[in-house]
């Protein structure tokens, strides 16, 4: 299975004004949530995969080799994976969806892994979703930072916690210069793709190691939550 892409449907009216989009989903939600208020049933609570169950194995199996081709983390080990409950997935995906259907190219969507958390925000994005607030300041500009490469995103997150993420990249430019008030994508694109590389006398990044690249994208509704994973080494 490729844990790290998947399509994204497009639906009718893709390219409808995001705006417009996002203020029905917002609206739809809100009336869900008054809905499940008023009847007794709203729970945001999220769930415990168990040990064993199909979906906690292919979660270990995808993460375990992401990381154990080092040899500091071959004894590396998931202990617990957390999910949103379906109510609270349902409303996160349909307003991530619609503003992936505004994307330059809305099919390219990937599982990659958050490069942040350390201030011990996972539980509240994971429940939540991703909000404006969580934009953090970087290298390459203020936003969301992403990675495929799970020791990586490690350097960045709580110590024993990994959040996996659904992202939409749409139409990504590489970028090697560093600008830390960037704020938005170049013009024609939805993202940037960036690299840990070595820095000249002039503030250009080169050398770029593919290992480290990350994704960085200025829209909080561009990413959504997956799971939570804790793990031991």
């Amino acid at each position: 299975k490729q844990w790290y892409q998947r399509r994204v449907a497009i639906t009718a009216g893709g390219n409808e004004d995001i705006d417009s989009a996002e203020n029905q989903i917002m609206s739809l939600t809100l009336m869900e949530s008054k809905d499940s208020l008023v009847n007794g049933q709203y729970d945001n609570a999220n769930v415990i995969i168990r040990v064993g169950e199909e979906e906690f194995i292919d979660i270990e199996d995808e993460f375990r080799a992401a990381v154990c081709s080092t040899p500091s983390y071959k004894s590396i080990r998931i202990t617990t994976v957390e999910k949103q409950n379906a109510k609270k997935s349902s409303m996160l995906q349909n307003i991530f969806k619609a503003r992936c259907n505004a994307l330059r190219d809305p099919n390219l969507v990937m599982k990659l892994y958050y490069c942040g958390g350390k201030g011990g925000t996972l539980h509240r994005i994971l429940r939540d979703g991703f909000l404006p607030k969580d934009m953090v300041p970087g290298d390459f500009g203020i936003g969301l930072y992403f990675t495929q490469n799970p020791i990586r995103a490690m350097q960045y997150s709580e110590p024993g916690l990994l959040l996996m993420c659904e992202v939409g990249i749409g139409m990504a430019e590489s970028v090697l210069k560093i600008d830390q008030t960037r704020n938005r994508p170049p013009v024609g694109y939805d993202s940037i793709l960036t690299g840990e590389r070595d820095v000249d006398h002039i503030g250009i990044y080169s050398h770029q190691r593919h290992n480290e690249l990350q994704y960085l994208v200025f829209d909080s509704k561009q990413a959504v939550p997956s799971y939570l994973v804790y793990f031991t080494i």
